[in-house]
């Protein structure tokens, strides 16, 4: 407890405790020690970096590892290279090491080229069915003997079909392709071929009765209207080498100038057509003329007006189709797929869409 001094007013004693408190308070802030500063303390967080690599790997293709052989046609024949340009292009695709053999469109070259293509012991071969059943069935067995597949392209022969699970066919529907070709020509042209008229036939397959189906397949048509019908022979090698037709065309004309229609049933042969009229002396138009698949020299014919008509059966899907055919067996053990690849008609009317495809190499 404070003491008043004696003698001082209470009045003055409480103003100087006040002023005494108040310069008391001042000095204890001004000379109270100041904190020092401390610098910010700096927390480091440990960071983690993934590296990601990119790496870029190119798929196994399907085929790869696999080998093929194609029995193929004749060097330089123009149906003959859209057969090999659609297998050699699958080839590509799939990753097939493909071999390509012609054999001039001759049976018994076909067979000697089967016979040695088996020996080479591929994963599998595509044959055409022109020799025949008799004569391809011995080596269908022994392909089978040795674990190697075999497809058919352009011929068909179904009791291989029917005998082997992976054997498919890839092409037209041979006799229905030539009854179509040449009932068309009937309807359309029946002012000119009527009942009695004259047609004839060229074709180098009469004694091969499975290469001969179109042909026979034309002769009923016109039979069945009413047409007489000559059958006209050249040997199986003018399909590869269409120029040494010509004698044979312009010889038949000379013994029979009432002649009204000429079908000729290889692609070969369509392709010369207007070859073969020009040497004929014949102008265009003059007799009806008809034939098998789109080809540089077809379309020509076409727009020229020395050919009416062709049915297409595209060549290129039975070299392409029938090299998938057998990958898709040999490796995944699909069934051999039967392919009919089409029977259009192409005449003056539609040749224009489909002309640049045909000198690609595609139609």
């Amino acid at each position: 407890m404070s003491v008043k001094p004696k003698g001082i007013p209470i009045s003055i004693f409480v103003a100087s405790l006040i002023v005494i408190a108040v310069i008391a308070g001042v000095l204890g802030y001004v000379l109270a020690p100041k904190p020092v500063p401390v610098a910010p303390t700096t927390i480091t967080v440990p960071t983690t970096v993934t590296l990601i690599t990119t790496v870029t790997q190119t798929p196994a293709l399907p085929g790869a590892g696999l080998t093929i052989y194609w029995i193929g046609g004749g060097a330089g024949d123009p149906f003959d290279a859209r057969l090999y340009k659609g297998a050699m292009d699958a080839a590509a695709l799939l990753g097939v090491k493909l071999i390509y053999v012609h054999t001039e469109w001759n049976p018994e070259k076909m067979v000697d080229e089967f016979r040695k293509a088996i020996a080479a012991r591929p994963d599998g071969i595509v044959v055409m069915g022109h020799p025949g059943y008799e004569a391809l069935a011995p080596l269908f067995e022994e392909a089978a003997k040795n674990g190697i597949l075999v497809t058919l392209a352009n011929v068909d022969i179904p009791e291989f079909r029917a005998k082997y699970w992976y054997t498919g066919y890839v092409g037209q529907n041979l006799y229905q392709s030539g009854y179509t070709l040449c009932a068309t020509a009937i309807e359309r042209y029946k002012d000119v071929l009527k009942s009695g008229s004259r047609a004839a036939i060229f074709s180098g397959s009469w004694e091969q009765p499975a290469r001969a189906l179109r042909a026979i397949g034309c002769e009923d048509a016109l039979k069945k209207a009413g047409l007489v019908v000559d059958r006209v022979s050249h040997p199986p090698e003018v399909y590869g080498n269409p120029s040494a037709g010509t004698t044979y065309v312009t010889g038949y004309l000379a013994a029979h100038p009432d002649v009204k229609l000429i079908v000729f049933d290889g692609g070969g042969t369509t392709a010369a057509a207007a070859d073969y009229m020009r040497a004929a002396g014949k102008k265009p138009g003059e007799i009806i003329v008809i034939g098998f698949d789109l080809t540089p020299g077809s379309v020509k014919g076409i727009k020229e007006g020395y050919v009416q008509m062709v049915i297409d059966q595209q060549p290129y899907l039975q070299g392409f189709m029938t090299v998938l055919n057998l990958v898709l067996s040999k490796k995944y053990g699909f069934q051999g797929l039967y392919i009919d690849t089409g029977g259009a008609i192409v005449d003056s009317t539609n040749v224009g869409p489909v002309e640049s495809l045909v000198m690609a190499g595609y139609r």
